[in-house]
């Protein structure tokens, strides 16, 4: 009966022992993985809720067929609503990207030849002043800077480059020399949809180009005085010679 009771009180401490070696590892590796799904859902676009902001727009890519008639970029209005082939307007301001990716899907999948399709929202940039091609311009928020200069086709002067402003409601934001130095993207700047790049599209005025600009007046000026003068002569002449 001894040896009875003894093997339980064995078995239990044994069971003791085991329980306490291994939890800490369950639970170790429990919240492991919690933390690493918690990292994966915080980065991953595809949970986003709501990207698709007014104003901005939307990027849909067809794979592989690059002729889709769905290819293309859609601008969303302020309302929310982006316009797509065939079946008109649709509010996707409260859609995340897999929604609106099942509905589109759903949509033409008799159109289609292939329903393996990738979405992304882009914001507008604005590019005004001394760029080849200014204009407003819809961007990959993950873009750098030096790509939105190059939609815009570069600058117009030498200078220009070092002379860029990072503008927001006309008033100027941050100098933007150094995120050419890094290549940030413009979410890492804090960029914000709407925001302006200017840079100005002629050099800076010195004393000889206003030199320039009046001395056609002064030329003009000189010659009237100097007709002047030469009739006045003229004239004066006429008049002593008649005396004589």
């Amino acid at each position: 009966m001894k040896n009875h009771y003894l093997n339980i009180c064995q078995s239990i401490l044994f069971a003791w022992l085991i329980s306490g070696l291994l939890l800490p590892g369950i639970v170790y590796s429990q919240q492991s993985v919690t933390s690493s799904s918690s990292r994966v859902q915080i980065g991953d676009p595809e949970i986003e809720l709501h990207p698709f902001k007014p104003g901005d727009a939307l990027l849909i890519s067809v794979f592989p067929d690059t002729s889709s008639f769905l290819n293309g970029t859609y601008p969303i209005d302020d309302r929310g609503f982006a316009e797509f082939p065939i079946i008109g307007k649709m509010n996707v301001s409260k859609m995340t990207i897999i929604e609106l990716k099942d509905i589109l899907k759903t949509t033409y999948r008799s159109y289609l030849r292939s329903t393996e399709m990738y979405i992304k929202p882009l914001i507008r940039v604005s590019l005004t002043g001394g760029f080849f091609h200014p204009g407003l311009y819809y961007v990959d928020y993950n873009s750098s800077i030096w790509e939105v200069i190059r939609r815009g086709g570069g600058v117009t002067l030498d200078e220009g480059l070092y002379e860029i402003t990072w503008q927001r409601d006309g008033d100027d934001i941050d100098d933007i020399i150094p995120y050419f130095e890094k290549g940030v993207s413009l979410k890492k700047m804090g960029f914000k949809s709407g925001d302006q790049i200017w840079t100005p599209n002629s050099p800076a005025r010195t004393f000889w180009d206003y030199t320039r600009d009046l001395l056609p007046i002064l030329t003009f000026a000189t010659t009237i005085m100097l007709t002047y003068y030469t009739i006045q002569t003229n004239f004066i002449y006429l008049q002593s010679g008649r005396r004589y």
